[in-house]
Formats: structure tokens, sequence, C-alpha cells
């Protein structure tokens, strides 16, 4: 029986044509027979499609009740048996081998995670890394300056090591690879985290154990334009919002925290009234979320509570 090297996380939320798209792709590229596909289902809308998908692909489907992005993951990985493992969004399309390169950064024991290059659909490079989180990024955060300053951070960093790698912060859990020695030495995701920062947290704690995050920019993959977070624009907003300020939770402390969460409530101020002003039609949506979650910190009637149903 072939020894599994790789194990490949998928967490899908009722998007079983996307999910195909990236198993037909790793089913084409060499050495499938070394790596194992455990897929956890967040939706109820889908599950004969997805349970006929992981029959089709000899994947591992798990089925859940939406308990969030990182618990998730968490929950695959204690049932993995590879090595090496590879957080790949089901948006993911993967035309050439990337478990080689990848794979060969991951033989360094300095080396805590190793992502590569996300591309969107046209060819043109996504902003999926960041430098270290600071209270530099949260003032240009709150001001709507983030876009601008990393793209100026990329340039910069291409322009001094066009062929890499990068020493970033933090890459996204879009395309993200790590042992899982790693994985489970740092506690895998903070399961306090339902959807987005937990991968931002995850870098973090790794940097924190001496470790170095890494993007090959010679390793691309493109990552789809997911339509799921459009299905509900308010709860993605929320949810968002709700995980950064749970991050300033974690990541700062004494009067640091305090001007964080400042730039925090003036980031979600600024947002909700602007997009009164401005945003019409499906986006006019965004709204409900600034407003529930100004609610957390000021909570007009009730307090939302910490986990989102």
């Amino acid at each position: 029986m072939t020894e599994i090297q790789w194990s490949i996380l998928v967490v899908g939320y009722n998007s079983p044509l996307e999910v195909q798209a990236l198993l037909e792709d790793l089913s084409t590229l060499p050495g499938s027979d070394a790596r194992e596909i455990l897929i956890a289902e967040n939706g109820d809308r889908e599950l004969p499609a997805m349970r006929l998908l992981a029959s089709k692909f000899g994947a591992q489907l798990l089925e859940l009740p939406n308990p969030g992005f990182g618990i998730a993951c968490n929950a695959l990985a204690a049932r993995a048996r590879g090595d090496l493992f590879l957080l790949a969004n089901p948006d993911l399309r993967m035309p050439s081998d990337i478990f080689p390169t990848l794979g060969r950064w991951l033989s360094d024991p300095t080396v805590g995670t190793v992502a590569p290059v996300l591309l969107d659909e046209d060819g043109s490079v996504q902003i999926s890394w960041n430098l270290a989180m600071d209270l530099w990024w949260e003032l240009l955060e709150a001001h709507g300056l983030q876009t601008w300053w990393r793209r100026r951070v990329m340039a910069r960093v291409l322009k001094a090591q066009p062929e890499g790698p990068w020493t970033v912060g933090l890459a996204t859990a879009a395309c993200l690879a790590l042992r899982a020695d790693t994985y489970r030495k740092v506690g895998g995701f903070d399961e306090g985290f339902f959807l987005n920062y937990e991968d931002i947290e995850l870098g973090d704690r790794i940097r924190e154990r001496g470790l170095v995050n890494l993007v090959d920019p010679g390793v691309q993959v493109v990552h789809g334009n997911s339509k799921i977070q459009e299905r509900n624009l308010g709860n993605f907003v929320f949810h968002r919002l709700q995980a950064k300020l749970y991050y300033i939770g974690i990541r700062y402390g004494g009067w640091r925290r305090w001007v964080a969460t400042a730039f925090w409530i003036e980031q979600a101020t600024l947002r909700l009234v602007v997009g009164w002003i401005v945003l019409r039609g499906t986006e006019r949506t965004r709204l409900a979320g600034y407003s529930r979650a100004l609610r957390l910190v000021f909570p007009n009637s009730r307090s939302e509570s910490g986990r989102p149903c």
C-alpha cells in the first residue's frame, strides 16, 4: 500500500461544482496515490451530490453542521494520515503540479508554512499574503487604505526578490501548505473564530515558534471568484468584523488593545455611514452587517452572541 505523503483538507459549503472541478484537477496530477483528500461539508443542501463526489474520487467526507472554517479544518486534520497538509479552498484550480516544490520547502525545519501566489481567473495576481499585523495596519484598514498599502508592499518585495521566496507574516489559508506536526504542535486553528482571520492568527502562532512563513512566486494557483459570500453580504460583513474583534482581543494587550478596538469601531462606523450614502441594490445589504457588528461593542438592545448561527 502506498504511503500517504500529503493530506489535502477541503472545506466546502453547498458548492459541489467547485469541489468537483478541484478534485478533477488533483486527479490529473502525478502522484495522486500518495495523496489523500478529506472534505468537510459545512452545508446541508448538497449532501447527496457531495457523497457521490467523495465516492467517485475516493475522498473522505465529513458532514458538519456549519461550525466554521477553522473547526472544520481541525476535524479533518484529526483524521488525516499524511505528513504534509495542504489547505485548499474548493474554488482553487491547479493546472500544474505544485506538490514537489511545496514539499521541498517543508523539508526545511525552519519553515512553518509555504504558499503559492494566487491568481485571478484572468491571470492577475491576487493579494493573498501580508506582513505581520500591527497598529499601523489597523490604522490603514480603519481608513480603507489597506489594499493600497499591500499593493505597494507586494511591488517592493517583487522588485527586491523577483524569484523569491518571500518571508511574510501570513498567507491566506485558501491554499496553504504546512507539516502535519507543525499544525498539531501549534494546536491547529483557534476555534473561537467562525470565518476570517483564523489563518492570520495561525500565522502569528507559527512565527512565535521561531518558524517562517513563505510565499514562492514560482508556484502559482488559480483562485476562482467564489459566489458563496455573495449569498448573504450582511452575514459576510458581520462575520468578518466579528472575527477581527476577536482577533484584536488575542493579538493586542493593554493600551494597544484599546487603540486597535478604537480603529475597529472607526472602520465599522465609517463603512456604515459611507455605505448608507453610496451603496445600491444588493450591495446595500452590507449595512445590516455593519450595524450588527457595532452592537458587539454598543449593545443597544441585546448583545450579539460570540458564535454565529
